[in-house]
């Protein structure tokens, strides 16, 4: 599985089909019962950006996906049941939300309820056997027919806010998934391409399916359902209060940067509150060997990998910006116990505060960044509104100085259940691309290397400091990998084969 944008999914060309509901499923979804219970603080969020963005008349790109390759003839038939399997499995991608009223109000589809039926979208290439020549302009063309599917039918205010596509293939099928993100987030994406995988081949009757997704008998236990998941989030949260010791150290953390949040440190070529559409960036950082190197130096320092990375961050901030004190806001997974294996958007924020000043070498920042890191673990109970409300109401950050900030992660795909079978292996998670005024970044793992993504402003400006930026990281961690630490700046370009 790679982090990457949808044009590195490139199927054998054939007919393209898509599933959608049966009209008797799409009546029963339109008439099934309320749910009770607010929805998830992140969904919240999600729902009142939608509706906002619609009243305004714009297109909403807020979904996220999965492709992926499996062997041998389309089969449709176990295709769709097991699509059905998949989608009965789990209770987020059985929801839609009313929006006309106040409030959202979530509705819940019954597993009986779900039922499929395939169209037809595309026929094959020259309407003919799809092993021949193909137009090189093939796979744009699909790209942006499933871009524009995906924008009209991923939504959060209709069932099903998902949808399949399926690349028919002469030996081999294409399967892309899109989902608007009230219903799904990175994680749910990476896990579904070898839990799908595997229901297909299960319903196909092939016995050597290879690993399980999740463990032993993975797809016969029901996973949690994401609604408990939303009443539990409710309940942890109404143990926080403005005066919780969490709250606080959040927002000393933000009060010791100026009162802002984070944001790409170099200029991106854009007016305040100005977006731009985004471009897709990816470059190799380390290979295998670099990362056995930094593995042991974290571990004889006390740190992992995670910490590296951190230290790695604000290593290249201050080479940059001469700025010893780095802040930045990472993404942390809630999906734990019966929720571990779940779709749906289990996420929450929480601030990474470094000093790189005074350490006297790479083992050293990573130790410090490690620490950090588990100190934004433990401030991550905060509940995110909370936490924005008071720092809001403390005066440390104006209202208009929220905005969208600068996000990172570090993703360890080596660890996800499905890794090993080809469904999975084979699999490209991708974005909808929408606008932004910042660089958000995933930095991530596999068995190959360590590799930075990021959603970054498609202007000449920020194109050029992304560079800057990736090629600078680059540099900073194959220097740690041999012992080193960078000081002065040294830049590295990246080198043009691994940076997209």
């Amino acid at each position: 599985m790679i982090l990457a944008g949808m044009e590195e999914w490139r199927p054998a060309p054939g007919r393209v089909l898509a599933w959608r509901p049966t009209p008797a499923a799409a009546t029963a979804a339109a008439t099934a019962p309320v749910s009770p219970g607010p929805p998830s603080f992140l969904q919240v969020d999600h729902l009142a950006a939608y509706a906002g963005l619609v009243a305004r008349g714009g297109v909403h790109r807020a979904w996220t996906g999965v492709a992926t390759v499996l062997d041998g003839p389309l089969d449709r038939a176990a295709l769709g049941r097991a699509v059905v399997r998949f989608v009965g499995r789990h209770e987020g991608l059985r929801t839609w939300f009313d929006l006309a009223g106040d409030e959202p109000v979530r509705h819940l589809l019954a597993p009986e309820d779900v039922a499929l039926e395939i169209e037809e979208l595309a026929p094959a290439p020259a309407d003919g056997p799809a092993d021949g020549p193909v137009d090189g302009d093939w796979h744009a063309a699909l790209h942006a027919l499933l871009t524009d599917l995906f924008t009209e039918r991923c939504r959060p205010d209709a069932w099903p806010g998902w949808c399949l596509v399926a690349v028919e293939g002469p030996d081999s099928v294409g399967v892309a998934w899109g989902c608007d993100h009230a219903l799904t987030d990175g994680v749910s994406q990476v896990l579904l391409a070898g839990e799908l995988g595997w229901l297909y081949d299960d319903e196909r009757g092939i016995a050597d399916r290879g690993p399980d997704p999740a463990g032993p008998d993975a797809v016969r236990t029901v996973p949690g359902g994401f609604v408990a998941h939303a009443r539990a989030e409710r309940a942890a949260a109404a143990e926080f209060g403005p005066e919780s010791p969490e709250v606080g150290e959040w927002v000393g953390s933000v009060a010791r940067h100026g009162g802002r949040l984070p944001s790409f440190p170099l200029d991106l070529g854009l007016a305040p509150g100005e977006t731009a559409p985004v471009r897709i960036r990816s470059t190799d950082l380390l290979e295998v060997s670099e990362l056995d190197a930094l593995d042991a130096l974290c571990r004889e320092a006390g740190a992992r990998m995670t910490g590296a990375v951190f230290g790695a961050l604000a290593e290249t901030e201050r080479l940059l910006t001469g700025r010893r004190d780095h802040l930045a806001i990472t993404v942390l997974s809630t999906r734990r116990g019966p929720w571990t294996t779940s779709q749906g958007w289990f996420c929450t924020f929480a601030p990474v505060e470094i000093r790189t000043g005074g350490q006297p070498d790479f083992a050293s920042l990573a130790a410090t960044a490690q620490t950090a890191f588990e100190r934004a673990k433990r401030l991550g109970a905060a509940p995110v509104p909370l936490v924005l409300e008071t720092l809001v109401r403390s005066g440390t950050v104006a209202p208009d100085h929220l905005g969208s900030p600068q996000l990172v992660s570090y993703i360890d795909l080596r660890w996800f259940s499905g890794v090993g079978a080809p469904a999975h292996d084979r699999g490209v998670h991708f974005t909808g691309l929408g606008r932004t005024s910042n660089a958000s970044m995933w930095v991530n793992r596999d068995a190959g290397r360590l590799y930075v993504v990021a959603q970054t402003p498609d202007t000449p400006e920020a194109q050029a400091a992304v560079t800057t930026y990736h090629g600078l990281l680059r540099a900073v961690l194959r220097a740690a990998a041999r012992g080193e630490r960078i000081d002065p700046p040294a830049q590295e370009r990246a080198h043009a084969g691994h940076d997209r």
